[in-house]
């Protein structure tokens, strides 16, 4: 069985084919955690730990998980999920996969959060039974039965104009601002379509340019830290190997450039590199 990967996320504005289609649609507004994507599934009775780009993650990033509190609930809502309880039902066994966020201690790689221990934020479930992500109700009710910590939803919403639809994101945006939180998912599960805003990507109105080359903002800082964390979570202990982590970090970024449309950052990597570095020493 092939396992979801979680759907890569672009602003509202540069949804596919176009914004419009969120229209009329039950819109989720959640808050986005600033830390390390992991799809936790389970396989031949094992939990088994995935990074946004490998399906097999590093040492390091399992052995963080597992010595969060959270553990130990998520295994038994995947063993119990996925029909190895002692007595499965079929309304229950729809085969889990888990999509959340290792918070690490220290700064967050964005820096927007601060922790002061490892936890595991749940902010998505996969039906494999469905081939489906669950509403943030469905989420919301495991995680209370299983006594998971999952991310907050701010808002419900329906639109049926743009004008609407944008100045929710301007308000959801301010809010994400007032909790210290890189910005906010949305999630309309009727078509299964997620996007994010975050506070860093600027609002570009639309331009009409006569002759030359489009003037392209430059990747934030914090999807290159974003970027940098992910080669972290993939190579773990080896990711203080600059040989090892710089092209992988160079790819990455190349793809986040890509994804936003951006140009490359102010800075250069291996400086960035050395300032998330500092920052795992500091803890």
């Amino acid at each position: 069985m092939t396992l979801p990967t979680y759907p890569e996320m672009n602003k509202i504005t540069m949804i596919y084919p176009n914004p419009q289609i969120l229209l009329g649609e039950e819109l989720y507004w959640t808050e986005k955690r600033d830390g390390s994507q992991l799809r936790l599934s389970m396989e031949n009775g094992e939990v088994k730990i995935a990074t946004h780009h490998q399906e097999d993650a590093s040492e390091q990033f399992k052995n963080y998980l597992k010595s969060t509190e959270q553990y130990l609930a998520i295994e038994q809502l995947l063993r119990d999920t996925n029909g190895l309880c002692e007595n499965p039902t079929a309304d229950f066994n729809f085969g889990a996969v888990i999509f959340g966020e290792l918070l690490s201690k220290g700064k967050s790689p964005a820096r927007f959060e601060h922790h002061d221990k490892v936890e595991f934020i749940m902010f998505d479930i996969y039906s494999t039974k469905d081939e489906r992500f669950l509403t943030y109700t469905s989420v919301y009710q495991h995680a209370y039965h299983y006594q998971l910590p999952v991310v907050e939803c701010w808002a419900m919403t329906r639109h049926v104009d743009m004008e609407s639809l944008l100045a929710q994101r301007d308000a959801m945006l301010i809010m994400a601002k007032e909790k210290g939180r890189e910005g906010v998912v949305i999630k309309d599960y009727r078509i299964q379509m997620f996007c994010k805003e975050k506070l860093d990507i600027p609002v570009i109105p639309i331009v009409k340019i006569e002759s030359g080359n489009p003037q392209l903002p430059q990747l934030p800082d914090s999807e290159v830290m974003g970027a940098i964390a992910k080669v972290h979570a993939d190579l773990g202990e080896d990711f203080h190997d600059k040989t090892k982590a710089m092209p992988m970090i160079a790819k990455y970024v190349a793809e986040e450039i890509d994804k936003h449309l951006c140009s490359r950052p102010k800075g250069k990597l291996f400086d960035y590199y050395q300032i998330y570095i500092e920052g795992l020493n500091a803890q």
